[in-house]
């Protein structure tokens, strides 16, 4: 079978893996996208539709005043992922090009995995599995409807591939001789559509690149390590990091949550909530407990990559396998297995296990090293154990059956273990957020005059600091309505975005209000305010959240604008629409 039809038959396996795994996304790609309530989906359909309105309207995509309007922000520090609305752009929907963009990361990241494992293993079936397990990682499905940014991940095993071909790598020198000027090209374009993604996916390509180089820098294929001295050296040197890391915490060193955000031991055996066949219920307790977890309940705790594969690695590894593995015979081969121990390592920079820390590890000193800090999720390094992993553990399956099994008999087993992984991975049916579900109220405040819209809740959030109610969801509704937000939620806010919503005298009397119904006889904003207030905001309307629909705050909200022409309420889905007469 010719190459190309080879790996055409491979991405659409990979391509009808999603849709089966999303469906009934398919048949709804126009009108809906994948969610979960409250959380950061809405958010990255926004980035799609906000670079599309940007892009049209010739405006620059990376500002906005969409939210925080007037002031508006940067978009530069967020989690904006412009690939998605490049895509949306072109194909003339957002939601589009949200449902296109996930659906060929994950065809094309399980292609990329397949190429890059079949340097190594012999089997197609393994292979398969390999780009399976990359693609379809729990950490990654768990994500899908949350933080599209950790799933676009297509780029990975090309840029892999491309640094294999690029460089000569010699034992003794971190910096590698040029073998192929178009692969080196190669690898800063795939470099490039990576950071229109996303900063944690490229930093993943920076730390695989350092703790290769670093396997041939540290000469780590000469370490004796049936010698005594070895053990005693490593042994002294982790006493020394955990010491020296240990002092520069207690010295206040900012880690930016570094630790905070480290994962468990623990995790790495626990299923998430969302998988299909394995959410047991003592998962779900360990899952939701606080004496583990920092942050229990978290997406940000998932370290699963299943139980079959490391069973595998550890199992053959103890058996000696790994040496006879193709990829432990290829000099481009051998530092892989050290990388996937750099990567395990970056998840727990605190040696986590039940909730208590035994060590700091090494690795943890990139959270003291600013810029580098504002990787500040550790557990999300496990993206790239799913792609090393695999070629690790199932070449050292292939050397283990290798002149004992018939060709038959691996084929065999080979499909039985893709089964297992796929139970261990399968997810449960997604949520999705379709424009028909938008409330009602909204399609009405899209034809009334003015420029912004005043919800309530209001609120400014991003992922360091909250001051009032920003509910995701209003980043989706903004796109039906098409009306300027006050508030906002991006990744990166300026403290002056925070300081001018509470500064402002009417904005920050209904944050009191709505936080605290019993300052609603404090004193209120001036006329003067109330007008200076029009003026900047020119409101098209106030629309109250059905939770707010019956507190002091409406009344509040009214009482201060039914003298300028507020005056006409009403009740729409459970909402409260407040606005000025319609014109006759």
């Amino acid at each position: 079978m010719k190459q190309g039809l080879r790996l055409a038959l491979v991405f659409a396996l990979y391509a009808v893996i999603f849709v089966v795994c999303t469906w009934p996304l398919l048949p709804n790609a126009t009108s809906s996208f994948l969610a979960v309530p409250g959380r950061d989906s809405f958010q990255f359909f926004w980035n799609a539709w906000h670079f599309r309105q940007a892009a049209v309207h010739g405006h620059n995509p990376y500002h906005t005043d969409w939210l925080f309007f007037p002031r508006g922000t940067w978009l530069v520090m967020h989690a904006y992922t412009p690939v998605l609305g490049i895509l949306g752009t072109v194909l003339g929907s957002e939601l589009l090009g949200v449902n296109v963009g996930l659906w060929l990361s994950f065809a094309l990241s399980g292609t990329g995995a397949y190429v890059l494992a079949r340097r190594w293993l012999h089997s197609p079936v393994l292979g398969l599995l390999a780009g399976f397990v990359f693609a379809f990682s729990p950490f990654k499905l768990q994500r899908l409807p949350e933080h599209y940014n950790l799933v676009l991940t297509a780029t990975v095993p090309f840029y892999v591939l491309a640094l294999l071909q690029a460089f000569a790598w010699q034992e003794g020198r971190w910096l590698p001789a040029v073998r192929s000027w178009r692969a080196v090209a190669a690898c800063a374009v795939l470099g490039v559509v990576t950071l229109f993604s996303d900063y944690y996916v490229l930093f993943g390509l920076l730390y695989f690149t350092l703790a290769y180089a670093a396997w041939f820098g540290l000469r780590i294929g000469r370490i004796r390590w049936r010698a005594w001295r070895t053990w005693a050296w490593l042994g002294a040197g982790l006493l020394a990091s955990h010491v020296l890391i240990k002092q520069l915490r207690h010295a206040g060193l900012d880690t930016n949550g570094g630790f905070w955000w480290g994962g468990d031991v623990v995790a790495f055996f626990l299923p998430p909530p969302t998988s299909r066949w394995l959410a047991f219920e003592w998962a779900a307790r360990l899952h939701a407990n606080p004496d583990v977890f920092n942050t229990p309940g978290s997406v940000e705790n998932t370290l699963f990559v299943g139980y079959a594969l490391p069973a595998l690695a550890i199992g053959l590894w103890v058996a000696r396998y790994w040496r006879a593995a193709a990829w432990h015979q290829d000099p481009l081969g051998r530092p892989l297995a050290w990388v996937l121990g750099v990567l395990l390592l970056l998840t727990v920079p605190g040696l986590r296990i039940y909730g208590h820390e035994w060590l700091n590890l090494p690795t943890s000193v990139l959270h003291f090293v600013p810029f580098f800090n504002n990787i500040r999720c550790p557990t999300r390094w496990i993206m790239l154990v799913g792609l090393v992993l695999p070629i690790v553990s199932l070449g050292a399956l292939e050397a283990a059956w290798r002149g004992r099994l018939r060709p038959a008999t691996q084929t065999g087993l080979g499909l039985l273990l893709c089964a297992v992984v796929a139970v261990e991975y399968w997810p449960r049916p997604y949520h999705r957020a379709a424009l028909a579900a938008v409330p009602a109220v909204y399609q009405q405040v899209r034809h009334l005059a003015g420029t912004s819209l005043i919800p309530v809740p209001l609120g400014v959030q991003d992922g360091h600091r909250r001051v009032g109610d920003m509910a995701t969801e209003q980043l989706f509704y903004q796109a039906v309505h098409r009306k300027k937000l006050p508030g906002g939620y991006v990744s990166r806010v300026s403290p002056a975005l925070f300081q001018g919503l509470e500064q402002d005298a009417v904005l920050s009397a209904v944050l009191r209000v709505q936080s605290d119904p019993a300052a609603v006889n404090q004193a209120a904003p001036t006329p003067a305010q109330l007008q200076d207030f029009l003026r900047t905001y020119d409101p098209a309307a106030f629309v109250f959240d059905p939770a707010y629909a019956r507190q002091p705050v409406r009344a509040y909200v009214r009482r201060l604008f039914e003298p300028l022409g507020f005056t006409e309420e009403e009740e729409v889905g459970g909402y409260v629409l407040l606005r000025r007469p319609a014109r006759r």
